[in-house]
């Protein structure tokens, strides 16, 4: 959920209820006696919220590559002109009119899409090729169980669609996860369809078989993508991942790598080679001539299973301080030391979280919570009751809480704004209508700490000083008995931890790095020490602005001093926390700068100078 956005003071107006349906033209929602929505009204509502339905493009998952990119892997993946070739989605044509160009008469390209009106450009798109084509409209996983007992293919290319779990249709879920599991897949229930994609056709592959797709970078850090990233090094003799430091479709921000597939083999009892090319962008990898070309040389990369492949991208001596911190006795998991939990969900923080002066008008002071939105108020280890009071000058920050409250005993003017939520449909949204009364925010409660969600720099674990609570754009963090709170969160500011949690967590194309509960409490920590700390000077410093001070004081009392680290193996923990950091924030910059670009007329797609180059899209989802 995005941050708060900060809305004018919202007055309840002096009118009856029959006034309001005038005025929304009779089209107010319904509640039973105990406030459960019984029908949706149609009017546009007051209250803001950031969802947003999705659009036939993102349920299917259709976002293509641009013709000159596909162009490129093909030349790399097809190695004979009577090669066998499947692309198990082939969209408008892109990968297929590209190796096309690429066999004679004795070579085959089997193209599969579930999109009728997509399979025809496809078709025009290869139109005139003297390459056999094998057309087949309909999903592949329904075709998968005869294609997975015909003749193997010498590669697969393409782009699979981006379809979150939520939008996989649950039948068709379920056949492709019938026919990983008969592969020897455990597929979790939260799976993107392209994995199932991926997963399968490697499984169309002979010996020997190449393949080559454009996924997102979910592959290098989701957690249901872990098995994927265990199965390929056994499944390839290499493995090559080509990342960028640009934003190749910015304007869906999804970050997406190159996934190439070399020699597949049969059984997989030896682990492959794992190789990464980090390239500025799109135009800098096709400025090299071939992809064999991007790709030769590439010094092996060594992970483990507890790692994902960001810590690819680190340096070997980075990668080592990392891998070996990781057995420190003298480190513990945040876990050990408390548990992290999402902050509050309201269902539509736009009618929930109110102001002081919209609180007071409600008569409802004795049913709020002080609560708090944003990560950027959150500037130190500490969140004291002036931080909390300077919050309030300029957002909303108080959390209406009715719970146990009888309706019968509302005031006047809270009863006509919980009557104005149902005529604008916030007692229909899903959070909401699934609670016994719609109004009831569940698990109200104040952290001991905050821990930041979304980090755009660094990570910080945030004393609760002030009493308060978050949405979820902010962790809740509850300490172990006998855990000294502000001692765990002076921890938090060393090199070391900060490096794991850009290992830990997620990133996303506008270059903001994501921390679940579970991720968070995996992340290791040097508490045992914090008691050396001077947590004034680390609180001050935050406060200035001067990370690097904190963090230079936090590296020496906790890493060289407490865990016995050398200077070298610290530097070597700030450079790989600096390296991960800024080629996260590298993609943000780069799709700014395309999008200031693109304003001017000067913006150039991928592959910019050829025919199609800017064709939109990637495998990947809208914002």
């Amino acid at each position: 959920m995005a941050e708060l956005q900060e809305m004018p003071l919202l007055r309840i107006p002096q009118t009856t209820l029959a006034e309001w349906g005038a005025k929304w033209s009779g089209s107010e929602g319904s509640v039973d006696g105990n406030g459960a929505p019984t029908q949706k009204p149609r009017n546009r509502s007051t209250f803001k919220t950031n969802k947003q339905s999705p659009t036939s493009q993102k349920l299917r998952g259709g976002y293509y590559t641009p013709p000159a990119l596909a162009e490129y892997l093909c030349r790399w993946a097809v190695r004979s002109q009577s090669d066998r070739v499947i692309e198990p989605s082939c969209g408008d044509g892109s990968f297929v009119s590209a190796a096309a160009r690429l066999l004679d008469g004795n070579g085959l390209i089997t193209a599969v899409e579930i999109v009728p009106g997509e399979i025809e450009k496809a078709r025009e798109s290869a139109n005139g090729a003297r390459v056999r084509m094998d057309w087949r409209c309909g999903s592949f996983f329904d075709m998968a169980p005869s294609l997975l007992e015909g003749r193997p293919y010498d590669v697969v290319v393409g782009n699979p669609p981006f379809i979150r779990f939520q939008y996989f249709d649950r039948d068709e879920r379920e056949r492709a996860f019938r026919l990983l599991r008969s592969s020897g897949y455990k597929p979790t229930g939260l799976a993107n369809a392209w994995i199932a994609f991926v997963q399968l056709s490697a499984e169309l592959l002979r010996e020997g078989g190449r393949l080559a797709m454009v996924v997102p970078a979910e592959l290098l850090q989701v957690r249901y993508a872990a098995e994927l990233r265990c199965r390929l090094p056994m499944l390839f003799e290499d493995v090559y991942i080509v990342a960028f430091d640009e934003l190749i479709f910015p304007h869906i921000q999804q970050e997406v790598v190159l996934l190439l597939g070399e020699g597949r083999r049969r059984y997989s009892g030896i682990c492959g080679q794992l190789h990464t090319r980090q390239v500025a962008s799109g135009e800098a990898l096709l400025a090299e001539s071939t992809m064999s070309e991007a790709v030769s040389h590439l010094p092996e990369r060594h992970t483990h299973d507890d790692m994902k492949w960001t810590s690819l991208f680190l340096e070997a001596e980075e990668f080592q301080v990392l891998k070996e911190c990781d057995g420190n006795s003298s480190l513990d998991r945040l876990g050990r030391l408390a548990e992290v939990d999402v902050g509050i969900v309201t269902g539509r923080n736009s009618f929930f979280v109110v102001s002081e002066d919209h609180m007071r008008n409600l008569g409802v002071r004795d049913h709020t919570l002080d609560v708090i939105g944003r990560t950027s108020a959150l500037r130190s280890v500490r969140f004291t009751r002036q931080d909390m009071l300077s919050y309030a000058k300029s957002n909303r920050s108080k959390l209406l809480n009715l719970s146990g409250l009888d309706r019968h005993l509302f005031p006047p003017a809270l009863e006509e704004y919980i009557r104005l939520g149902e005529a604008q449909g916030v007692s229909w949204g899903y959070k909401c209508r699934i609670r016994n009364r719609w109004f009831d925010v569940p698990s109200v409660s104040a952290p001991d700490a905050f821990l930041f969600r979304q980090i755009h720099k660094a990570p910080l674990l945030v004393a609760n000083d002030a009493g308060a609570t978050a949405t979820d754009t902010i962790h809740r963090v509850r300490v172990h008995r006998n855990v000294d709170c502000a001692a765990l969160c002076g921890s938090m500011v060393n090199s070391l931890t900060f490096a794991l949690s850009e290992v830990c967590g997620r990133s996303y194309g506008g270059g903001v790095l994501e921390l679940e509960p579970r991720e968070a409490e995996n992340l290791l920590l040097p508490y045992r020490f914090a008691v050396a700390l001077d947590l004034e000077y680390v609180d001050g410093r935050l406060r200035a602005g001067d990370l690097e001070a904190a963090l230079d004081h936090g590296d020496d009392v906790l890493l060289r001093q407490g865990c016995g680290l050398s200077k070298s193996d610290v530097a070597r923990a700030r450079g790989a926390w600096n390296r991960l950091r800024r080629r996260r924030q590298g993609r943000r910059h780069g799709a700014r700068t395309r999008q200031r670009n693109a304003s001017d007329g000067r913006s150039r797609g991928v592959g910019s100078g050829r025919p199609g180059a800017s064709s939109p899209g990637a495998a990947g989802s809208p914002p």
